[in-house]
């Protein structure tokens, strides 16, 4: 005996929304492996400096390095992120040890006195500022 219509319709549409999730979560594993090879690449790059067998294209290291302090800043919404690649974004911060100026990468002054802060902050426990996390 056959199924009634309305019986298989819900039954297709169980199927479809299964599908569907199934076709999401796909599309977010690719999204991630993007995001995480592209980083992996623009960090090895980055590590790449000064070897000369390595400065290939036009894009120099120290034309990355300026692009991306001047542009993933304001990506960075969160302080710990930010504190993540403060290395990156204000080295002269991370390096006070070093006795010769850092090359400017085109931020104000206000953003290298920000990265010790954003460091403390990041560090900090929850419970020293009232238990709230900040977002």
């Amino acid at each position: 005996m056959r199924k009634p219509i309305e019986q298989r319709i819900r039954e297709l549409e169980e199927q479809k929304k299964a599908l569907r999730s199934r076709l999401e979560k796909q599309q977010r594993a690719e999204t991630t492996r993007r995001k995480m090879l592209l980083g992996s690449f623009v960090l090895e790059r980055l590590q790449q400096e000064g070897d000369p067998a390595h400065q290939q294209g036009e894009l120099s290291t120290k034309q990355l390095r300026q692009w991306l302090a001047r542009e993933f800043p304001a990506y960075l919404s969160r302080d710990a992120d930010r504190l993540l690649f403060v290395d990156l974004l204000w080295p002269q911060t991370v390096t006070n040890t070093s006795t010769h100026a850092t090359p400017s990468t085109g931020l104000d002054s206000t953003v290298d006195e920000a990265a010790p802060t954003l460091r403390e902050d990041a560090q900090r426990s929850p419970s020293e500022d009232g238990g709230s996390i900040q977002p």
